[in-house]
């Protein structure tokens, strides 16, 4: 856990963007918050410093008695801390803002979606939620890099076959540095596959079905997901490999064979994720090749419940 805070209060891209988005929303003096999944203290303690005239901590792990020691070292005395789970909270005064910096490298991996949605009765009916908006892209990528990393079992050797292990393997979502020259070339080569606007009723499972056409010879090797966050209206934070480097890093979907695409050919992607409480996070992905005429001539279907086997 202090492990994660440190590389959370190393990253200066995010840490100026949260200040930037507090600082727009809170009325010195007027302004109550409501921090979910607080951690160490530090956006609460910046509230405060910003101004706000009380903030409630939500934070349901041990790090919670380290933010109340760092408060008092730091003379932050207007705060209130909760060592519970947020769905355990109840009877709260409404407050004006509600933050929650719980954005995994796959956006919504921490549940950031459930726990907002669950938050919001915690907030006036004209309270501000930061962050206001998340979009997810994807992308092909169609350089063998990271494939080569990840798929170690064929190379293993010694007259040994460890097909069942990979399968297991592949059917995992990875953390990875996606390059920019990892990903496929063109101007509809990134797609936005999902929004969410936090104004509005969220739903816990998302779905994307996508369709690239390739305009020239390629190889398919896997898929890249990466988040724009839109805290308030002016101040985003992102994952993309085009963007400022942050500790975040991009998710790598892989296949168990690649897809050798002729100009021509395409290339269908069905997401489903699925972050409902009770499942934490899943995904699975199905990917189809088609030929100019849309004839299926390969599909595969991985899903993250095979994965967890190992």
């Amino acid at each position: 856990m202090i492990d994660l805070q440190r590389k959370l209060l190393g990253d200066t891209v995010r840490n100026d963007a949260f200040a930037e988005a507090l600082r727009r929303v809170i009325k010195p003096g007027e302004s109550t918050v409501i921090d979910l999944g607080s951690g160490t203290g530090f956006l609460s303690f910046l509230a405060s410093r910003l101004g706000a005239k009380h903030v409630t901590l939500i934070e349901n792990g041990d790090i919670c008695e380290t933010s109340k020691v760092l408060a008092k070292r730091n003379g932050i005395n207007n705060c209130t801390f909760l060592r519970k789970h947020s769905t355990q909270v109840h009877g709260l005064p409404k407050a004006d803002v509600l933050v929650s910096e719980t954005l995994g490298n796959y956006a919504l991996e921490e549940n950031i979606l459930e726990a907002i949605e669950d938050g919001k009765r915690l907030l006036h009916q004209t309270g501000i939620i930061i962050p206001g908006k998340i979009s997810q892209f994807v992308c092909p990528v169609i350089m063998g890099r990271i494939q080569k990393d990840i798929d170690v079992w064929p190379r293993v050797g010694f007259d040994l076959d460890f097909t069942e292990a990979r399968e297991i393997a592949m059917n995992n979502m990875y953390v990875k540095t996606v390059r920019a020259e990892d990903l496929m070339k063109g101007s509809d080569a990134i797609r936005e596959w999902d929004t969410i606007d936090f104004s509005k009723k969220n739903k816990s499972i998302r779905t994307a079905d996508i369709v690239w056409k390739a305009a020239t010879p390629m190889t398919v090797y896997g898929f890249a997901l990466w988040w724009n966050a839109e805290l308030v209206k002016g101040v985003e934070l992102s994952t993309s490999p085009l963007a400022p480097i942050t500790h975040w890093e991009q998710i790598y979907l892989p296949l168990l064979k690649p897809i050798e695409c002729v100009k021509g050919s395409s290339v269908r992607l069905q997401l489903n994720s699925d972050t409902r409480w009770k499942v934490k996070v899943n995904l699975t992905w199905t990917v189809r090749l088609l030929d100019q005429h849309n004839k299926e001539l390969s599909v595969q279907e991985m899903d993250m419940r095979r994965g967890l086997i190992g």
